[in-house]
């Protein structure tokens, strides 16, 4: 017997993949390579109205970016497909026909205008609806009948009566369930197409997936599909329901709190491997407390038993502070400036106008240039998004002031301003080159020399050097662009004001 484990991601192509759903690939992923398993990916394809093949291409490139890899899937094929349920409606015919010639299911014939009587008259008794089951009941003379007339008709499981199911979950443990509280339940529509707690039930078996890790959104679904199981013969395979994730106020997480698409936190300019290792620790905790993990330590020290019950809480800020983390820490530099030019290279129409002249002009410089530029800024900015508003001193020389420059400038008065600046630039003027040591020793002497403070001295260079009142250090500037870059910039400040 085969005893591989075996885990599944099935999302539906209906939208952009979003945290909740990346977290719960991530955890399939994470389990099945920590036991030398294999992760599988199906789309779930069967809502023909709102499935789309942009969406499902665009989650497979999402996956992908997220740094998750399966062994079998709609692109990479493997020995259990069609890996599309759209692509194995034949398969389902089949045990949907097993499941009426053994009495399992019937067919249905009732009106949605009946069904609606059966619910309204549920509400005013006060009880939750379920289906009354009165074609359960129809003889086989009936059914031909109905048949022959082309009345439409979904096909419904039968649920048997008073059964209490009880599932050994591995993350909720014990659960039990009276399969009296949902009823007969539609297996097929009418027209014709499978419905999902049926499907997943064929796919998860003929795939011989073992382990079914998913939301716990989906708990109520598992005790019908576990009767299902049943019905068909099928082995069961072991249920681990995920924790929700809540936004920090304890709410449902919802876009207030941050939870945009994957794509989002792409377009944005996080790092794929922090968001991996964020997710990761959304419900479940690495024993050692350790918390920055590349994914190989991850899989190392993941262990499903140890994933909290308890809802998960999403905190943005953390995640913002992780990525700055991975781009201070981790990445070495070239990679780091390979990511950043190809993130602005992609996302460059991402910017508003301005940011997008200022994108072009960093893109033109060679890139040992930007290579040294993000070096010297790497500890000012979480996203790679920040980097251009962060390293923007480095690539323009044309020098606009920002209204709190020039608030500044009229408070220490433009002709002390000037004082400042002018004393500067002719020490400046004297050395052969200009050293980050350097700025500072000189912005002392220019204090000292006209009985200012240093703080007034530095925020009028600053003024002077970038247009702005705060910002990189002035000593990382000047020693990268230089003594004539500097004089220039010094010399237009005069200029102007």
């Amino acid at each position: 017997m085969d005893t591989k484990i075996r885990t599944r991601f099935a999302p539906s192509p209906t939208g952009w993949l979003h945290l909740g759903n990346a977290r719960t690939a991530i955890f399939n992923y994470l389990f099945a390579k920590h036991s030398n398993g294999e992760l599988i990916l199906r789309i779930e394809d069967t809502d023909r109205e709102r499935s789309k093949k942009e969406y499902e291409e665009a989650l497979i490139e999402d996956l992908k970016w997220l740094g998750i890899e399966w062994n079998e899937g709609p692109d990479v094929g493997g020995p259990y497909g069609p890996y599309r349920q759209s692509e194995r409606f034949e398969i389902y015919k089949k045990y949907v026909d097993e499941l009426l010639e053994k009495g399992y299911a019937y067919r249905c014939f009732c009106t949605p205008e009946e069904l609606e009587v059966e619910r309204e008259k549920a509400k005013k008794e006060g009880r939750p609806y379920r289906y009354s089951g009165k074609c359960r009941h129809l003889t086989q003379e009936q059914i031909e009948q109905y048949l022959k007339e082309g009345r439409p008709y979904t096909i419904r499981f039968r649920v048997p009566d008073g059964r209490e199911l009880v599932l050994n979950d591995l993350i909720k443990g014990e659960v039990r369930f009276n399969v009296d509280d949902f009823g007969d339940f539609v297996i097929v529509r009418s027209d014709g197409s499978p419905v999902y707690n049926f499907v997943v039930v064929v796919d998860d078996a003929l795939m011989k997936i073992t382990h079914v890790i998913r939301g716990e959104d989906h708990l109520a679904n598992t005790f019908k599909q576990m009767l299902i199981y049943e019905a068909l013969g099928f082995p069961m395979p072991k249920f681990a329901h995920l924790p929700i994730i809540l936004g920090e106020d304890r709410s449902k997480l919802s876009k207030r709190h941050g939870a945009v698409s994957v794509r989002q936190y792409r377009i944005d300019g996080y790092l794929p491997e922090a968001l991996f290792n964020f997710l990761s620790l959304l419900g479940w905790y690495p024993k050692d407390g350790k918390e920055i993990l590349s994914k190989e330590e991850l899989v190392e020290r993941f262990d499903i038993t140890d994933i909290h019950n308890a809802p998960a809480v999403f905190n943005k800020e953390k995640l913002y502070w992780m990525n700055g983390v991975y781009i201070r820490e981790v990445l070495d530099i070239e990679d780091l400036t390979d990511r950043v030019i190809n993130y602005l290279k992609t996302y460059k129409g991402e910017f508003d106008e301005e940011l997008q002249k200022l994108v072009d002009t960093i893109l033109s410089y060679p890139r040992e240039y930007i290579k040294t530029v993000v070096s010297k800024v790497r500890d000012s900015f979480f996203t790679l998004k920040e980097f251009p508003t962060r390293a923007k001193p480095f690539f323009v020389d044309e020098i606009t002031l920002s209204p709190d420059a020039e608030k500044h400038i009229q408070k220490i008065t433009p002709e002390v301003a000037k004082q400042i600046v002018k004393l500067f630039k002719e020490k400046v003027e004297n050395l052969e080159t200009l050293k980050g040591e350097d700025f500072k020793k000189l912005a002392k002497e220019v204090a000292k020399e006209l009985k200012l403070k240093p703080g007034m001295v530095f925020k009028t260079l600053r003024v002077a050097l970038t247009g702005e009142t705060q910002g990189v250090g002035l000593d990382l500037l000047v020693e990268v662009i230089g003594k004539e870059r500097v004089l220039k910039r010094l010399n237009s400040f005069l200029q102007e004001n």
